[in-house]
């Protein structure tokens, strides 16, 4: 497996912050408030990137861009109860003010924090064969036709 490096995982988290953040300016002018903004934010975050990193394609929008999925170390493609796991571990990171995240390039199979804890890597990929958009709005409608 070729693990994704630290600048190409900035790009596709850039990538992401921008379209989660669409979204978040409505809120935030829509309610004048910044705090439901970030809660609005936290909440449009807990189902993008673990149904995006369980689908198909193994990666948001961001990552997908920038020709990466995220796999378990078997290189097989996460659950998502292991997306979930990885995404609350991201918080981990944060409140480590970012070491979890700048631990990335120091690792030998350059994980982050979030990953060891999930058990998961980023690695490069591209299929030009594969609709992201169909692959995608077919896992929606996957996790939402168990709810």
């Amino acid at each position: 497996m070729n693990y994704s490096g630290f600048w190409r995982r900035f790009v596709a988290a850039a990538i992401d912050s921008l379209i989660l953040g669409i979204p978040a300016l409505i809120f935030t002018g829509l309610s004048r408030n910044y705090a439901t903004s970030m809660i609005a934010g936290a909440i449009l975050g807990f189902f993008y990137y673990p149904i995006f990193e369980s689908s198909i394609m193994s990666a948001t929008p961001g990552k997908a861009l920038m020709g990466m999925t995220v796999v378990n170390l078997a290189g097989e493609r996460i659950n998502y109860k292991t997306a979930l796991i990885r995404f609350f571990s991201r918080y981990l990171s944060l409140l480590l003010l970012y070491v979890g995240y700048l631990m990335q390039p120091f690792t030998k199979k350059k994980q982050t924090l979030h990953d060891m804890i999930a058990g998961t890597v980023v690695v490069d990929y591209k299929s030009d064969d594969i609709n992201y958009f169909t692959a995608w709005l077919d896992q929606f409608k996957a996790i939402f036709n168990k709810l």
